[in-house]
């Protein structure tokens, strides 16, 4: 059988590829290495599916949510399909959302729900499924084809099809689906592939005290440095660990620090451990209570302040005995505390592995791709979705979006192509 349309990969955007093609009348296949489709849904959102964010609205999103080596590519994207596309489409399928702070999450807070309902249409469309096929090869044209189309290879069986679009995801949690052989695929087609490095993930610091500090979690803000230069920043909850720091804005600047380390550049990262004060009102508050209660060791001064933990970590580090009266403090030691405080730096020398990261940063150049359909500017019929592409967005629903938007905009227009030819 030659179908209409061939998608490999069933994650996000494969399944919202099929759906879309089969609903344009398309015979649908869909080629799977994993035993299942859609593993990787069940691990979002902490298992709850955060399938958007309502941020991502037609004329007014943000430059800073998604990041590639195209800028403006996503965002032209997303015009053709934003968040209020998803929920109508989820809805079409009798799923029904609700939102918290812009995040926008399943009823059920039950990431299979959005898993089975796509599953269910899948199979209300008609398409046919093959899961354990990791795919091999693949070879424009083909016998039995009349002009273009595709045949594909896999471990065990030869397919083909008129239109091929490649979900095969990125290269992070392969044992949740992707394993990265998307982009070599793509590259023995022809384009060209941005080195991919783990994204969304935690970053290992050189200094050795963090095993003392692990498990402290606390509000901070964090600046990452490359070769010198600000790279990005973020703040929320930081986490501290045996190896260095995690946390939601450690994850959303990860991708930098990954990508300089991935050119031997240098990667720093100054923390401030208390946001909430400016160094003038730190400053004003240590001595306050340095002068109220002269007799206080300096341990005591910060017990009022910060984890137990920390404060001898950075009495340690500013040179200052914390068993000391506070009144025997001087000036410079005083300030060396506030900078640690507000200005710590830490060393960056390595991120968290792809089985450890949420995303991949890198992948196809978006260069290659139409921004109104995903199809490839260099071979006719072919399409690319999701984290195969070279676009990476922060936590909070934008990889999600990202998936179903570059999903629906391939299946549709390969879906609809099929039709007009036929």
């Amino acid at each position: 059988m030659i179908y209409d349309v061939c998608i490999i990969g069933g994650g996000a955007s494969g399944l919202a590829a099929a759906i879309a093609a089969g609903r344009e009348g398309a015979s649908v296949l869909v080629i799977e290495r994993m035993d299942k489709t859609g593993k990787k849904i069940l691990a979002t959102g902490n298992g709850k599916c955060n399938l958007t964010n309502q941020a991502i609205r037609r004329g007014c999103i943000s430059s800073g949510v998604y990041r590639s080596g195209q800028e403006v590519f996503p965002l032209h994207v997303l015009e053709n399909f934003d968040a209020g596309d998803t929920l109508a489409f989820f809805e079409s399928m009798g799923l029904y959302t609700k939102a918290r702070d812009g995040y926008v999450y399943p009823m059920s807070e039950q990431a299979a729900s959005v898993r089975d309902i796509l599953c269910w249409e899948l199979a209300e469309q008609k398409a046919d499924v093959v899961t354990g096929q990791e795919v091999k090869k693949i070879r424009v044209g083909g016998k039995g084809l009349s002009k273009g189309g595709f045949t594909v290879y896999s471990v065990d069986n030869v397919y083909q099809c008129r239109k091929l679009i490649m979900a095969c995801g990125g290269a992070s949690a392969s044992k949740l689906g992707s394993n990265g052989s998307g982009y070599r695929l793509a590259e023995c087609l022809g384009h060209h592939v941005s080195a991919p490095v783990p994204a969304l993930c935690a970053l290992h610091c050189k200094e050795k005290y963090f095993k003392e500090l692990a498990g402290i979690r606390l509000q901070g803000r964090v600046r990452l440095l490359t070769g010198g230069k600000m790279a990005a920043e973020d703040s929320g909850e930081i986490q501290l660990t045996a190896y260095g720091i995690s946390g939601i804005p450690v994850f959303q600047v990860s991708r930098y620090a990954a990508k300089a380390l991935q050119m031997k550049k240098p990667v720093t990262a100054v923390l401030d451990l208390m946001p909430a004060v400016s160094d003038k009102g730190l400053r004003a508050r240590l001595m306050w209570q340095m002068h109220a209660s002269p007799k206080w060791t300096m341990r005591m001064v910060l017990s009022g302040m910060m984890n137990s933990k920390l404060a001898a970590c950075l009495l340690k580090c500013a040179g200052i005995d914390g068993g000391q009266p506070c009144c025997k403090v001087d000036d410079r030691a005083l300030e060396r505390l506030i900078a640690l405080v507000k200005h710590h730096e830490v060393h960056i020398n390595a991120t968290n592995d792809f089985e450890q990261s949420q995303a991949t940063a890198g992948g196809v150049d978006t260069r290659e791709i139409d921004e109104k359909n995903m199809a490839s500017k260099i071979v006719r019929g072919l399409y690319f979705t999701g984290e195969l592409l070279d676009v990476d967005g922060i936590c909070g629903g934008y990889n999600l979006q990202w998936a179903w938007a570059t999903g629906i905009l391939a299946g549709s227009d390969a879906g609809r192509s099929c039709r007009v030819k036929g």
